[in-house]
């Protein structure tokens, strides 16, 4: 059986404006999102919109250990989040502050929790230190990850959603991406997104 990482949602207002990554042996492996929820309203580059043809558009290099230095690896990454979404590469490149596992538990979810990273507008990424993304690939999709985010926000992906929902969708969509990243390279690791969620019962 294939590794699979799984985030439960569980939309707070403190993590409407976070983007988080879990670490990929922490939750149990269940059947593909897709099988599972109804999909929201789709815009032109949701997941749901993705059609996977295995066409991949981006260097081998990114399937490989061989270490890609930072400034390398950003702006190919960006490529790729391009190419498999509808976002363009934005003309500027988050920071990257390599920090330790507590500093990022704090930052996701204020208590120990199995998170890897953090997006947080106006800052940048949060990337749990011990990951080495210039060197291995299931890393690589961690940051692709909150590249993701970053893209959505500077297109300002959503901003008309109330702020649980919208949080919850870009999550859908980030995994989507890594998840699709990941199959194209030929990783044996997967992703997900769980369907529970508990915006029904936000108010904002």
């Amino acid at each position: 059986m294939r590794p699979v990482a799984r985030l439960p949602v569980f939309c707070a207002g403190a993590l409407a404006g976070l983007a988080l990554t879990f670490a990929a042996a922490t939750f149990p492996a269940v059947d593909d999102l897709e099988d599972q929820v109804d999909q929201p309203a789709a815009g032109a580059g949701m997941y749901s919109t993705y059609a996977d043809t295995g066409t991949r558009f981006f260097g081998d290099e990114l399937g490989d250990t061989y270490p890609i230095p930072m400034v390398d690896l950003l702006p190919a990454l960006l490529v790729a989040v391009h190419h498999l979404s509808k976002y363009p590469a934005p003309g500027e490149l988050p920071a990257v502050h390599r920090v330790p596992h507590a500093k990022i538990e704090q930052l996701a979810c204020g208590k120990p929790c199995p998170a890897l990273a953090a997006y947080r507008p106006g800052e940048g990424i949060y990337l749990d230190e011990a990951l080495k993304p210039e060197s291995n690939v299931f890393a690589r999709s961690v940051l692709l990850h909150e590249l993701v985010h970053y893209v959505q926000d500077v297109s300002n992906e959503l901003a008309g959603v109330r702020p649980c929902e919208r949080w919850y969708r870009r999550e859908q969509e980030a995994y989507a991406i890594q998840k699709r990243f990941l199959a194209l390279l030929g990783s044996q690791m997967r992703v997900g997104y769980s369907a529970g969620t508990t915006c029904g019962k936000q108010s904002g």
